[in-house]
């Protein structure tokens, strides 16, 4: 990333541009219905989409989904184009989706919907991921494994507070 090169990151509802980034890095070579994920169009689902210059360069999403019987999000679909990982876009995506969280956990803790437990986050990070989630608070649960097809993988878990 150049210096002069603006980096904004926008959040909202599921879109195209969410989907294909998906399709292409995460689902690469599988049919493109495979990056439409359970809950995409969950009201309460934020997708985030990593611009540089304009150019859409990363995406990520946040779903309500429990883990266990715990009430919880999920982080999911995170992608950056090949050509500008190690440049920070991973962080920054998750950096926003984390800020959204706590935004998310304050507002269903205030309308008394018994969802305030709701302080967890979680994802399945790919291996050479894993120390991206690290340096934002997420641990490991378990030993890694592999999803047929995508590669090795690792359950991470962080509380949103």
């Amino acid at each position: 990333m150049k210096r002069d090169d603006e980096l904004s990151i926008e959040v909202g509802e599921i879109t195209a541009e969410v989907l294909d980034v998906r399709a292409r890095i995460l689902r690469a070579g599988m049919d493109p219905a495979t990056a439409h994920f359970p809950g995409d169009e969950n009201s309460k689902s934020v997708h985030a989409v990593a611009r540089l210059s304009g150019q859409v360069v990363g995406v990520g999403s946040l779903i309500p989904e429990a883990i266990g019987d715990r009430p919880a999000l999920r982080l999911r679909g995170m992608a950056v184009e090949a050509d500008f990982r190690g440049q920070g876009i991973g962080a920054a995506i998750l950096e926003r989706l984390l800020e959204v969280s706590h935004a998310w956990t304050d507002e269903i803790s205030s309308t008394g919907s018994g969802a305030g437990e709701c302080q967890l986050i979680w994802c399945l990070a790919r291996v050479g991921a894993r120390s991206l989630y690290e340096r934002h608070g997420f641990v490991a649960l378990g030993a890694e494994f592999v999803i047929e097809g995508i590669g090795a993988h690792v359950q991470m878990l962080r509380s949103s507070l």
